[in-house]
């Protein structure tokens, strides 16, 4: 899947605004500034009662310090040509074959490593051999990370760099020039922004009411997806739901008869305050009923790759 950009004074000029929209889906850059914050909110109100609340908790001190983070260092960078040049060779404008990684994405890891230490000994001892990384050898892990290469990097370490990863193509994301549309292709399923895999989709609200979006496990954007179909190989047929609860609940698992595979799909209509990242932490125990029936998880929460 790759993007169109449509330049704001051009949506607006359109009489016919909404159906448009309708018709093709907006994709959704984040929005920074208010997604960390209400992250950080969701985890402490899903503490209280969440049987994973010891991790949780946890995640929420990470959270935290990215907010903290975006304020005192935020990014600031004109990607308007790399925009155009994406655009123009069919790639996603943020993925790293496009986009050539820097150095500021370390800027975050060494902060938001402190705001854990002394949370176990586990913890302290992948912060202290990361600490001891050489630049190159930080971004040889950072590389493999997101050239999908995820099981030769150890998978605390991999909870700490793709934090700070995140942090920084999250505000890249937000910085993308005008309003933008997902042209679907065979791979519909990675981030039409920077490549990345999911984490789960949502059904939205609003607007976009019933529409099924994926949201990215790196820079949180969202793009559209048809619902029942598979996020993983686009298969059409056999798609069946599991829930923990009953067929009205807020979350399911989406699961794929034909690869066997399946992804959380979350609804905001019916939980409005859900943080995709957060509940999918806090629902563990669904995915552990659908792994008992033979399927295995195709997307990545990137604060559970120590789990």
């Amino acid at each position: 899947m790759n993007i169109k950009i449509i330049p704001q004074a051009q949506l607006e000029k359109q009489s016919n605004k909404v159906s448009i929209i309708r018709q093709t889906p907006l994709l959704f850059y984040p929005n920074p500034q208010t997604l960390y914050s209400h992250r950080a909110k969701r985890l402490q109100t899903l503490t209280a009662t969440s049987p994973f609340s010891n991790y949780l908790d946890f995640c929420e001190k990470i959270v935290t310090a990215q907010a903290k983070l975006l304020e005192t260092k935020p990014i600031k960078i004109d990607l308007t040509d790399t925009v155009a040049s994406a655009t123009a060779n069919n790639l996603a404008p943020l993925s790293i074959s496009h986009y050539p990684l820097s150095t500021q994405w370390m800027d975050y890891m060494y902060p938001i490593m402190d705001a854990v230490i002394d949370v176990n000994d586990a913890i302290n001892s992948t912060i202290h051999d990361l600490k001891n990384n050489t630049q190159d050898e930080l971004l040889n892990k950072a590389t493999a990370l997101l050239t999908d290469q995820l099981a030769t990097v150890d998978s605390k370490e991999s909870l700490f760099i793709w934090s700070a990863l995140s942090l920084y193509y999250c505000q890249l994301a937000s910085q993308l020039p005008g309003k933008a549309v997902s042209q679907s292709s065979q791979q519909n399923w990675l981030c039409p922004v920077c490549a990345s895999s999911p984490v789960a989709s949502v059904i939205h609200m609003g607007d976009n009411i019933g529409l099924r979006y994926l949201h990215c496990s790196l820079c949180e954007s969202e793009w559209h997806v048809p619902r029942a179909q598979c996020t993983n190989c686009d298969n059409l047929e056999n798609i069946t739901y599991y829930s923990l609860d009953n067929e009205l609940s807020a979350i399911k698992t989406e699961c794929c008869e034909r690869c066997h595979s399946y992804l959380k799909i979350f609804s905001q209509e019916k939980e409005p305050h859900l943080d995709i990242i957060a509940d999918d932490i806090d629902s563990l125990l669904l995915d552990m009923e659908t792994e008992k029936q033979q399927f295995a998880k195709s997307g990545i929460n990137p604060l559970l790759f120590s789990a």
